[in-house]
């Protein structure tokens, strides 16, 4: 095996610490005196002090608005939280007064129950339809579901008239 030897420049060994010198293997003796010297100077120097204080000025605005941001995010949070919970009051207890006055039946009760959460889609539906007729002068409309034609409508009898008619006639009396 052919061994290589790697020489190095001088000026890359002078540019690395060194803890001792090569021919002698003596440590370097360090000269703390000498470098409390060199901070002081540095540390007195006129554009230290004005860098710090420009660095501490700096460092106080950002503090202050990191502060004004996390409290306003934390208020708006704390708003938010009392703003849907008190639409979920009001929406709770209009919903029981429903349940007790009217006393719907399952399908009236799914019914409500699939307006409700229909109805923040429906106001986006308006919402952007005015915008596209205001701003583009485009009108959308829809063809409406066709009727079902009389033949495949069921047919009411007596019974189920009377018993319709009764019913109306006490929820009405409710009301009253």
């Amino acid at each position: 095996m052919q061994e290589t030897v790697i020489k190095q420049s001088q000026e890359s060994v002078s540019s690395l610490p060194v803890l001792y010198k090569s021919e002698d293997s003596q440590p370097i003796k360090y000269n703390p005196i000498q470098e409390a010297i060199q901070l002081w100077e540095t540390i007195s120097q006129k554009d230290t002090v004005v860098i710090y204080q420009q660095a501490a000025a700096k460092t106080w605005n950002l503090f202050k608005q990191a502060i004004a941001l996390i409290s306003f995010l934390f208020f708006l949070l704390i708003a938010l939280i009392i703003w849907v919970w008190g639409i979920a009051f009001q929406s709770g207890s209009y919903f029981r007064a429903w349940l007790e006055v009217e006393q719907p039946t399952i399908e009236q009760t799914t019914s409500a129950f699939l307006k409700f959460l229909l109805w923040p889609f429906e106001r986006a539906y308006e919402w952007s339809n005015s915008f596209i007729k205001k701003y583009l002068g485009w009108e959308i409309k829809f063809n409406a579901i066709p009727a079902k034609s009389p033949s495949t409508q069921p047919e009411k009898t007596a019974a189920s008239g009377a018993v319709l008619s009764e019913s109306l006639s006490i929820s009405q009396d409710k009301r009253i």
